[in-house]
């Protein structure tokens, strides 16, 4: 894995004393401010049982993890004498424009989101509107991927009925389908306002729900809701991806049903599909 340098803060963010927890590319880092060591940062991940170093606290001349109190040197992530953990110490460097910390870059492999959104950009569906959380992060850092490629454009919104209003506007005013995007559960019906409109008005859209793990539907699992029944009144094609299989095929059947029948086509993206 290649290593490369963040830029996480600016010198004066984070008093000394105090410790936060901060963002290296996709890494999260436990970044630590003493005056003995100035500027130190370890792994966010307690070796213990995975707490969050970066919300613990300094005390006397060591890290406490905010879950069980373990003890870790704030420059070499050592713990007391006697004990086995060691947290991963990261370097760090102070330079004119801020506080940076290196990282490894995990090798990238292509996901199953990775290919429905190459798919989908090469029907020229390059304009998603939407809200990212826990039930479709795996497609929204595909679309993140795609983006930074140049291949496609993200607008973030406030409600998921926004995104929804709006791919139906761009449906209407250029007869090509952009895509709204939503968690499980309430995320998701957010948007079938929007998806009525579009339906009402024969505008072509791709609405792409996240869905909680399948193992789960069911029982009543956390925001879980039957997407496919509650899509049902506004589609006019829908599917649930399920495998890896025919996950470019169902993104192309979606498209071609979007813009044949000038109306909404809806996928739900279970979470371990992503």
């Amino acid at each position: 894995m290649a290593k490369k340098w963040h830029k996480v803060a600016t010198e004066g963010d984070l008093p000394v004393g105090q410790v936060t927890t901060v963002t290296a590319g996709v890494t999260a880092v436990c970044l630590i401010h003493t005056a003995e060591y100035g500027y130190t940062a370890l792994d966010n991940r307690c070796p213990h049982q995975g707490g969050p170093l970066g919300e613990g606290q300094i005390d006397g001349d060591w890290l406490l993890c905010p879950w069980h109190g373990y003890e870790y040197h704030p420059k070499t992530g050592d713990p007391p004498a006697g004990y086995g953990d060691c947290a991963t110490p990261l370097p760090v460097e102070v330079r004119d424009d801020g506080i940076y910390v290196q990282v490894e870059e995990p090798e990238h492999r292509p996901t199953v989101s990775d290919q429905m959104v190459q798919v989908m950009t090469d029907w020229g569906v390059n304009v998603v509107f939407g809200m990212v959380g826990h039930s479709n992060l795996g497609f929204a850092d595909a679309m993140r991927r795609a983006e930074a490629a140049g291949s496609l454009r993200y607008f973030g919104v406030r409600h998921e009925g926004a995104a929804s209003f709006a791919a139906s506007a761009y449906g209407k005013l250029t007869g090509r389908p952009a895509a709204c995007f939503g968690i499980a559960g309430p995320g998701s019906t957010n948007m079938l306002t929007g998806l009525w409109d579009a339906k009402m008005d024969r505008a072509p859209v791709l609405a792409l729900s996240g869905q909680v793990d399948t193992q789960v539907i069911g029982p009543g699992a956390f925001q879980e809701v039957d997407l496919y029944a509650a899509f049902e009144a506004v589609r006019t094609w829908g599917q649930t991806v399920l495998t890896a299989r025919n996950a470019s095929e169902l993104m192309a059947l979606a498209l071609k049903h979007a813009l044949i029948e000038q109306g909404v086509a809806h996928l739900i993206l279970p979470n371990e599909v992503q």
